[in-house]
């Protein structure tokens, strides 16, 4: 990605300093000059989109890290507290037929929203839940485990975000500038072929010449030309 962004802005770079170094030819009123101006403004547009790019990329990754151990914790803490449930049921403690479930889906969403109705439903049966080995702040380890998985999601997402919408405004960029070099550059190359000695430095090859060696392939070589639907004889 870092490659691809460097070299978007050396493309515009080297189409600006050709905008540079024939501006006298290219006024600012004029087409040429319009388009070049574009040009030149793309440069720390795309400098400035392509870092907001690689960091809302890093963002993202980080996130996704985040909400990886998030997860870990979050899955954890329930998992104790489900187990705990289970042993209370079997101890024959009323009230629990229902609860305390680990979640059938594997999805974020629904975590989120088991471990929301363990932390609704545990505090009626912390002393229980302690008695049997939870530590005695188990309910407000699963309310903070919860708030870092949820912040871990949106960070994800808003770096993913961010990633996306200065990817979008690279490709408008890129988009409404590429195209600009080519028609101010031939404009150019016009122009300047009415100066002399200015041609070959724009890239523009000069039409070859027929040499006397080449010629002399095509209709014969030195006296021994053949006029045209005559053959020589044999015996001659």
């Amino acid at each position: 990605m870092k490659q691809k962004i460097a070299s978007l802005t050396a493309t515009f770079k080297t189409a600006a300093s050709f905008g540079e170094k024939y501006a006298a030819d290219f006024p600012p009123d004029s087409l040429g000059g319009q388009e070049f101006a574009f040009v030149s403004a793309a440069v720390p547009q795309t400098s400035t989109l392509g870092a907001a790019q690689v960091s809302g990329g890093e963002s993202a990754h980080a996130g996704v890290l985040s909400k990886v151990a998030g997860r870990f914790h979050l899955h954890d803490d329930l998992h104790h507290i489900a187990d705990a449930a289970h042993s209370l049921v079997l101890m024959g403690t009323p009230g629990l037929q229902g609860k305390f479930l680990m979640p059938r889906s594997g999805g974020d969403a629904a975590l989120l929203n088991t471990a929301r109705a363990f932390q609704t439903d545990a505090p009626a049966f912390s002393t229980q839940f302690i008695s049997l080995g939870l530590p005695a702040a188990f309910i407000t380890q699963l309310g903070a485990d919860i708030a870092d998985f949820e912040t871990a999601i949106k960070a994800r997402g808003a770096g993913v975000g961010a990633q996306a919408g200065a990817t979008g405004g690279l490709e408008d960029t890129a988009n409404k500038a590429r195209d600009c070099p080519a028609r101010p550059q031939n404009h150019c190359s016009q122009h300047l072929q009415k100066r002399p000695g200015q041609t070959r430095r724009m890239g523009h090859r000069q039409p070859r010449r027929k040499t006397h060696a080449r010629a002399a392939r095509k209709t014969g070589s030195g006296s021994g030309e053949v006029e045209m639907g005559k053959l020589p004889s044999p015996l001659e």
